[in-house]
């Protein structure tokens, strides 16, 4: 009780010494502003500089998840030029749902050592776009001692940062150089049946089939795509035929498509047919009836002639077997 009495008195004197309670309650007032402010200079300056700190992490986050779902391809690429001038050719998709910008093309010529670069670009593509950048589009580099006969490697980078390759079609490439300048896109190969081989027929629905009806008049339609090691265009004559021998036939048996032009959906009397360096084109061969073929499995053979520049150039390619009903 004697403590309790002591701390009494003390708590009266003092409130009663208004100089001493006065000097608390201003220590207390100035400790708790001094809170307020070290609070609010924590709210003003670190949170700001924390939150900014997160949003970059956030973008910064964002742009890799971006240049990671990058999805493009450049297909088909063709280079020409000489005299350290190379100009290159490709087919550019974006398979991705971003929009994508090119920004450069790297080309290394491996027969020289040499690397050539076109920093210029400004190259978009929508997501799902395709843009054949031929002709006029063509990208332009400069590599000593370079020309369009040596072996390259080239690679577009967008303005993410991602690198990609340009292909070209090797396993058909490799084939060509065993067999010829020309060579056939097998996945491409259909067929039309119309009701007559004049000048002027509508051809109907393609159908993309290895079986024919040797009682209707068939047109052929195949992808040619030129190969050739000069890289110059090869011009198909008249002479140019698809045919086929029935196998084990007692006496002869063939069939032959002539080589035909197709001009807006309709039969045309053929001239020539021009095979750009590297392009696929589509040839016509027909129309007509394979009666004598009809209940066998027949192989067809493509038979081309023409000319590569002044020259003379024949060339029979191995085909595909269609069975005829």
């Amino acid at each position: 009780m004697s403590t309790h009495s002591s701390l009494r008195k003390d708590l009266r004197k003092l409130i009663a010494n208004t100089k001493g309670f006065s000097s608390v309650i201003g220590a207390t007032f100035m400790v708790l502003v001094m809170l307020v402010l070290a609070t609010s200079i924590f709210l003003q300056t670190l949170l700001p500089q924390n939150t900014e700190y997160f949003q970059s992490v956030k973008e910064k986050n964002q742009l890799e998840v971006d240049r990671l779902n990058e999805k493009l391809s450049a297909e088909n690429v063709t280079y020409t030029g000489s005299g350290g001038k190379i100009s290159i050719e490709v087919d550019v998709r974006n398979a991705c749902p971003l929009f994508v910008n090119l920004t450069t093309l790297w080309v290394f010529d491996a027969n020289v050592g040499n690397y050539g670069i076109n920093d210029t670009l400004n190259i978009g593509l929508k997501p799902g776009e395709t843009l054949s950048l031929r002709g006029s589009k063509a990208i332009n580099v400069i590599i000593n001692g370079s020309d369009a006969s040596h072996i390259f490697n080239s690679w577009f980078i967008t303005a993410r940062g991602n690198a990609v390759p340009l292909k070209e079609n090797i396993i058909v490439a490799q084939v060509a150089e065993g067999i010829g300048s020309i060579a056939m896109d097998l996945k491409q190969f259909k067929y039309y049946i119309v009701p007559n081989n004049n000048d002027g027929t509508d051809i109907s629905t393609p159908h993309y089939s290895f079986t024919l009806d040797g009682s209707k008049y068939t047109l052929l339609c195949v992808t040619l795509i030129n190969l050739d090691l000069s890289h110059q265009s090869i011009n198909l004559t008249k002479d140019s035929y698809v045919w086929a021998v029935t196998p084990f036939a007692q006496t002869l048996k063939s069939e032959v498509w002539s080589i035909r032009k197709v001009v807006n959906n309709k039969l045309a009397t053929f001239d020539f047919q021009i095979l750009e360096y590297g392009k696929p084109t589509l040839v016509y061969f027909g129309a007509t009836q394979a009666s004598r073929s009809q209940g066998n499995v027949v192989p067809l053979f493509i038979l081309l002639f023409g000319k590569i520049g002044g020259t003379d150039y024949g060339q029979n390619v191995p085909f595909i077997a269609i069975r005829v009903t």
